[in-house]
């Protein structure tokens, strides 16, 4: 009888997990229009060239990356991409650690992309390095969902938004730095750890006037230092998220406002480890900004403006449930999908040996 009680709880845990969208068949949030190859046969790629010619298409394209994919020096895929999912396999990992600029970088989505989805694949760079180099990737592109992906190392940056990038979701992606800052660069910053940009100035904004971007179920692990992201002419939600790096000086969340002024509504996130939770940039940016921690661990007080909570539709975990779910290594954060030969990903998760 014991043993029946334990087989019911183990498969009452595993579907009540799945229920709090490990897997999502669609994005929430900001990239919630968002369907990039649609029903495209799936194509797999096993090479640089094979990649950049399916990235070029003008035809939709569901991409399946296979196996590691070296990026050449000097040639990071830069491209206006339209209706595209990249997906990669289990294990799938784009990589460039070139730390020269030019050179490094991996994906630049060029302006005037637009519905992109690019899932469970791990992106290598070569550590920070500030020579205003290049970032794993940066989008200039509207609806764009990036989901359960590893950004590791960036030279200037993992994973920033700029130009006309709009209406985004990023969700169980993880951010870490693993290689030692080079330090010595044109830039001020001997550890340029610093992981997500939205907005390169004041007065770089998309169309609407506000970069459109929720963050959801996403994990800043160690070696991040900054940019957790730092934002400026912003709408953010930063939704169940998890913050743990022990690098000295760290600061999660940046806020200037900008020719347009920004605001960030942070609900059910745990600050685990982290020095300071956030940081304004009024000074620097100009405009007025707005923040409001709802039911946050060791999250501020309320600053600013009045902040409103998203009117979209979404799911979300309890705040005391967030650690566990997404630093998880089977299911968590990350490259964590199992994803078929054929493009199938599993609406459920098997322990991974």
């Amino acid at each position: 009888m014991k043993k029946q009680l334990t087989l019911l709880f183990l498969l009452w845990s595993l579907f009540n997990l799945s229920a709090q969208n490990y897997y999502m068949a669609s994005p929430e949030g900001f990239g919630a229009q968002t369907t990039g190859g649609g029903n495209a046969t799936p194509v797999t790629v096993t090479s640089y060239d094979d990649l950049l010619a399916k990235i070029k298409s003008n035809n939709p394209e569901v991409i399946l990356v296979s196996g590691t994919i070296t990026i050449p020096s000097g040639k990071p895929i830069q491209q206006v991409v339209t209706n595209k999912s990249i997906i990669g396999l289990p294990g799938a990992k784009l990589v460039n650690e070139n730390q020269s600029n030019p050179g490094a970088g991996i994906l630049y989505l060029k302006t005037g992309s637009n519905n992109v989805i690019i899932r469970n694949l791990v992106f290598v760079g070569p550590g920070s390095y500030d020579i205003d180099g290049q970032d794993n990737l940066t989008a200039d592109c509207t609806n764009l969902w990036v989901d359960h992906c590893e950004f590791q190392d960036g030279q200037d940056g993992n994973f920033d938004n700029k130009g006309k990038a709009d209406n985004v979701t990023v969700s169980w992606c993880k951010f870490t730095y693993l290689k030692a800052p080079k330090s010595g660069g044109s830039g001020a910053a001997d550890d340029h750890s610093f992981s997500n940009l939205i907005g390169s100035g004041k007065n770089d904004f998309p169309a609407d006037g506000h970069y459109s971007i929720t963050f959801k179920n996403c994990y800043w692990a160690d070696g991040c230092k900054q940019r957790m992201p730092r934002a400026r002419n912003a709408e953010i939600h930063i939704l169940n998220c998890y913050y743990n790096t022990s690098e000295s000086g760290s600061v999660a969340i940046g806020l200037g406002g900008g020719a347009k002024n920004s605001t960030c509504y942070v609900e059910g996130t745990d600050f685990a480890k982290v020095e300071k939770v956030f940081k304004e940039y009024i000074s620097t940016d100009g405009g007025t900004v707005g923040i409001a921690f709802d039911h946050c661990r060791k999250g501020s007080m309320d600053f600013g403006t009045t902040v409103s909570k998203p009117t979209y539709n979404y799911t979300s975990i309890p705040l005391e449930k967030v650690e566990e779910y997404v630093t998880n290594k089977s299911y968590g954060a990350g490259a964590t999908l199992q994803v078929s030969s054929t493009g199938v990903i599993a609406s459920s998760f098997a322990k991974k040996s």
